[in-house]
């Protein structure tokens, strides 16, 4: 059976998505777009990583959950540990192996995410960055004590999916950063998602710039008081 779009949904999809507009299947192709869209703001994981999208993040439940398990028995506010990971220079090993084998490559390294974080969502945050979230749910606290375990599986991860040729020794190098992030008073989850997925972000630009590998302690106070008004 095949279907059709209004001319209006076919002009506005065109207007709102330039780059469809030179494809014989544009209003099809995005249509496409816009439901895979919708599947990752519900929590389908990204078709390339196999990482959460980080649409679920920043607009959709992912915390909902940890929302609803913490905030009512913890009075000093909702905490969450992230992992911070990002492969150095990826782009070059792109350059070198093709855009197939870097898609291959950071499927492997969120399958090593996921092997020393098992109950951790592992978020893909842009391109090449990825946060393993240690929230209520998790079995894990955050902790320096992950980082060596991680150091050791993710390079060895990519070298078994990374083809070999005469510099296959050079190895996929990483930034590793570590965040615990306590919300005070949040007034519902919602607010979460963007709050987390911005100071994971901050955090490792830090990790980047220092570079430094030390727990980020960040406290971040959303109680909305009013000071008390002098008569």
């Amino acid at each position: 059976m095949s279907h059709t779009i209004t001319e209006r949904a076919e002009k506005a999809l065109l207007a709102l998505f330039p780059t469809a507009q030179g494809r014989p299947d544009g209003p099809t192709w995005l249509v496409d777009q816009l439901v895979d869209a919708e599947l990752h703001r519900r929590g389908s994981p990204d078709s390339v990583t196999g990482a959460i999208h980080a649409l679920a993040l920043n607009q959709g439940q992912l915390l909902k959950e940890e929302f609803d398990l913490s905030t009512h028995g913890h009075s000093d506010g909702w905490v969450i540990g992230a992992v911070l990971i990002d492969p150095l220079e990826f782009t070059l090993f792109n350059m070198r192996y093709g855009f197939k084998a870097g898609d291959v490559a950071m499927r492997a390294m969120v399958e090593g995410m996921k092997e020393v974080c098992p109950s951790a969502k592992v978020v893909r945050l842009h391109t090449d960055g990825f946060a393993v979230l240690l929230g209520p749910t998790a079995d894990q606290k955050i902790s320096a004590d992950l980082l060596p375990r991680l150091r050791e599986v993710l390079p060895a991860k990519v070298a078994a999916v990374t083809p070999k040729d005469a510099e296959a020794e050079r190895r996929v190098v990483f930034t590793f950063g570590l965040l615990e992030l306590t919300v005070v008073d949040p007034p519902n989850w919602q607010i979460l998602g963007p709050l987390v997925w911005a100071e994971c972000e901050r955090a490792l630009v830090i990790a980047r710039r220092q570079p430094t590998e030390a727990l980020q302690l960040r406290r971040v106070t959303l109680d909305g008081r009013l000071p008390e008004m002098r008569r």
